[in-house]
């Protein structure tokens, strides 16, 4: 075994995967950026020379595509080369450079409605996306108001999602700032509902993620790989949270940082020595890719 930290499989040694080019999918949000929503210099300086080495970073976030590409935009990242977005918790793959969608899998407006509903009944404010826009029917909401917020997007209002509701969104999200615990609740009746069967995560203690079916990172890095050509092998990820872990499993070696969740650094092949706040990627960078 190369690694230290918790592990559960097998990998390549750090001195093979260093002599291929190789793809490492970073996480956003308590993994890259830090706890003030910044990219800290150590981080920018080390992906770039990963970038300079040959070495593809994809940005791989449960945001929206409206808000990864503030992102890029916000920290430059476009000008140490990285052009792929993996947006939506995997319902979206795009190349931000020529602007193609190299995959894509939506919700059909009968799930989300199913979601809105059982969200409303029972008092939880939940929301989805048009275009680049959030779509919600409340904007007071005190889940709205912390999301963009922290996402820095502009939203629409309709009467009422159930109805007005036209276009297959990627994901939805359910939020509660006061009451995580009650979307547990929410969590498995969507579970339950055999119909027309959903995937829920939940992406930090305040947010559960609504996603088609089969959607996660880990098969939009699968899905990535194939299209480019690059072996499961020569891959890494980095993640914190639950949605992170099937990205942590597929790749060839699944990283968690020092923050993340005890059930991610479970499946994890190396932990990180720092957090997000002091470092993290450069550890893997310096670790693995250069």
């Amino acid at each position: 075994m190369c690694m230290t930290g918790s592990s559960r499989r097998q990998s390549p040694c750090r001195g093979v995967m260093k002599m291929e080019r190789k793809a490492l999918f970073l996480d956003m949000d308590g993994t890259t950026l830090n706890d003030d929503v910044q990219i800290p210099k150590e981080n920018y300086e080390a992906m770039e020379a990963a970038k300079k080495a040959g070495h593809e970073i994809v940005i791989t976030t449960g945001r929206p595509l409206a808000s990864a590409r503030i992102l890029l935009k916000k920290w430059d990242l476009e000008r140490i080369g990285l052009r792929y977005v993996i947006a939506f918790n995997g319902g979206m793959v795009l190349d931000t450079l020529s602007g193609e969608i190299l995959y894509q899998k939506t919700l059909t407006l009968n799930q989300m409605r199913k979601a809105v509903q059982a969200a409303h009944d029972r008092g939880i404010y939940i929301q989805t996306y048009e275009g680049d826009k959030v779509l919600t029917d409340d904007a007071e909401a005190e889940g709205l108001v912390h999301y963009i917020h922290k996402n820095g997007m502009q939203h629409k209002l309709v009467n009422d999602l159930v109805t007005d509701m036209n276009e297959e969104a990627c994901k939805m999200l359910a939020i509660d700032i006061h009451h995580p615990e009650y979307l547990e609740p929410l969590k498995a009746e969507l579970e339950s509902w055999q119909e027309e069967p959903m995937d829920l995560y939940l992406s930090c203690k305040e947010y559960m993620e609504i996603m088609p079916k089969g959607v996660s990172k880990g098969n939009a890095l699968k899905a990535f790989c194939e299209g480019q050509g690059i072996p499961l092998a020569n891959t890494l990820s980095a993640g914190d949270e639950y949605n992170d872990i099937s990205m942590i499993q597929m790749a060839g070696i699944g990283c968690a940082v020092a923050n993340a969740r005890p059930d991610v650094k479970a499946v994890a092949d190396y932990v990180t020595k720092h957090d997000n706040n002091h470092g993290a990627i450069r550890e893997i960078i310096e670790k693995f890719m250069l």
